[in-house]
């Protein structure tokens, strides 16, 4: 009998220090999603890599090594739409008990999830911001890539300078989306529903206002880039914490 060799679910693309802070965090890749707003993208964690769940190093404030300025943060009162006891806490759990090959330590495993990778979707930073890991490996990813979604909240300390074409600059007010603007980002801006859209907006295709018309993988808008021809989506808060939204809306 012909026996098969089962594909692994994800693979580590990073281990070592923040860029954010200097702490260890780990950085993995998940091939296969069931994120009914995203689509069948290609997920991205990154993770504090210290062996605590997601909820843990949220409530220690740990998990600045990965979010940095964030003011959506939990454990600082905000409203990220991540649920960590889901997502995030299986795929930290999956690292502690070693279920994902180490891209980082083999070329064939290298080789073997570029190659999970190529001609899909991919989404940076599915929890946690891209601007963690050194630009290089989404550069890598990109290349091979159908296209590319991702969010920085870095964009106000020059964090993620060398990022911008890479990810949008996530915007929590009109005061910063023209501060994006003038520093030369697109912007993925959160508003209340109550917020008017602005000039050069318009609304996510995959939210629940705008009908979930595409879902982010089909959409693509969200690429980053220095392209101010392109118009900026924009989104109503939400996911279980959104009625925090008014503590983020002050963060810049």
């Amino acid at each position: 009998m012909k026996s098969t060799i089962k594909k692994p679910s994800g693979f580590i693309f990073y281990r070592g220090l923040s860029r954010l802070t200097g702490a260890p965090i780990v950085g993995v890749v998940i091939t296969k999603s069931s994120n009914v707003k995203t689509g069948n993208m290609v997920q991205t964690y990154i993770l504090v890599d210290n062996d605590k769940s997601p909820v843990e190093n949220a409530k220690s404030l740990a998990d600045e090594a990965i979010c940095g300025i964030c003011p959506h943060r939990r454990g600082l009162g905000g409203s990220c739409y991540v649920n960590l006891g889901q997502g995030a806490r299986a795929v930290a759990d999956g690292v502690v008990r070693g279920i994902y090959p180490d891209a980082t330590q083999s070329p064939a495993i290298h080789a073997q999830m570029l190659q999970a990778m190529a001609q899909r979707m991919v989404r940076f930073g599915t929890y946690g911001d891209p601007a963690a890991v050194p630009s290089h490996l989404w550069d890598e990813m990109k290349a091979v890539a159908q296209g590319t979604t991702g969010y920085t909240h870095q964009w106000t300390n020059g964090n993620a300078d060398g990022y911008m074409h890479l990810v949008m600059a996530s915007a929590d007010n009109e005061a910063a989306r023209i501060q994006a603007k003038k520093a030369g980002y697109r912007t993925f801006r959160i508003r209340p529903a109550s917020a008017p859209i602005l000039k050069g907006e318009f609304v996510c295709p995959a939210s629940a206002e705008a009908g979930k018309l595409k879902t982010c993988a089909q959409c693509g808008a969200c690429d980053g880039g220095v392209d101010s021809r392109k118009a900026d989506p924009v989104i109503v808060v939400h996911g279980s914490l959104a009625s925090r939204f008014t503590i983020a809306q002050t963060a810049h």
